[in-house]
């Protein structure tokens, strides 16, 4: 990730990506010369430099709070990755360290920058699909590998913290608060092998969501859908399908009419990396709230950690609710 957000930034008039971190200099040193950037394997150089005003945070999961809190106390704005936490006293950490932040902070919950996403969205608030019924989110890839720190999940959180925040975030955004988690993974069970989980979750709305997250698939694959029905119709996208998004009417179901519509293709180039840093930088600029606030991350966040406790425990719970 950190490369796809390094070349968006590069690609930003009037910024220069100046710096370039990882422990392993030769690995900072290729992405450097790509965005034309100083690589460096010690961040005391990245915070010291008055000349530095936006801090990028790719690093591990597990080393969230330790970036972060540097970064504030170096008075930058900051754009960090998603997840924003690893577990809920993190969380509780990374709140504190934030609430009355000055500068602007953002969260790379980027499904809200895929003009698939947004214009589903668009379609749900405007009520053209009517009363929801029905969600099912899938994303679908490969396992990142044993030796990576993605498959130990007391460092990434596994599969659904670290996939399914993507798909957790469109649904909270678009749909509203949660009531109830059911959920069953592979994480423990699996563990350094592959990874994959189901969340059964309940809306306050009253519609019942269905969320499946993969890392079983094969390397290097990624399948992402939606199916959303409501009393006016279905949503459906898919972005292995020739149709990237389908809306089929209730009203043409009852007349039988088989045709189907295909949403138009708006920006099929667009750049959802690119859009989003595009956004930070202007709320910067501008000192605007950005779309995705660090609030809105740890609502996410308690989300997943809510379906993993489940999984663990193998029982429903309730938003709020914790075995403790």
């Amino acid at each position: 990730m950190g490369n796809c957000l390094a070349k968006a930034f590069h690609k930003m008039p009037g910024l220069t990506v100046k710096y370039v971190y990882s422990r392993a200099l030769p690995r900072a040193q290729s992405l450097a010369q790509q965005v034309r950037a100083e690589p460096v394997n010690e961040v005391d150089r990245i915070y010291g430099d008055g000349e530095v005003d936006i801090v990028v945070v790719c690093l591990p999961t597990h080393t969230r709070l330790e970036t972060l809190r540097t970064a504030i106390q170096a008075r930058k704005h900051v754009f960090c990755e998603k997840p924003l936490a690893l577990n809920k006293a993190m969380a509780t950490e990374i709140s504190g360290l934030l609430k009355g932040y000055s500068m602007t902070v953002m969260v790379g919950q980027v499904l809200r920058f895929f003009w698939e996403y947004r214009r589903l969205r668009e379609m749900i608030q405007s009520g053209a699909v009517g009363q929801i019924g029905t969600i099912r989110l899938s994303r679908c890839v490969g396992y990142p590998g044993s030796a990576s720190w993605f498959g130990h999940p007391e460092k990434s959180g596994g599969v659904i913290l670290d996939l399914l925040i993507h798909d957790i975030d469109f649904l909270l955004w678009t749909f509203g608060a949660i009531n109830q988690v059911y959920a069953r993974s592979l994480t423990y069970t699996q563990q350094g092998k592959l990874d994959y989980a189901l969340l059964n979750i309940q809306m306050e709305s009253g519609a019942l969501a269905h969320l499946e997250g993969s890392w079983a698939h094969p390397v290097a694959s990624f399948h992402q859908t939606v199916e959303i029905c409501g009393s006016r119709g279905m949503l459906s996208y898919d972005n292995l399908s020739s149709k990237s998004l389908e809306w089929v009417p209730t009203v043409e179901l009852e007349k039988q009419v088989t045709s189907r519509i295909s949403l138009p293709e708006t920006d099929d180039s667009h750049n959802p990396y690119f859009a989003e840093v595009n956004h930070f930088v202007d709320c910067i600029r501008n000192q605007r709230t950005p779309e995705v606030t660090y609030e809105d991350a740890l609502k996410s966040c308690a989300v997943a950690f809510l379906a993993i406790e489940s999984a663990k425990l193998g029982t429903p719970l309730q938003a709020g609710q914790s075995a403790g």
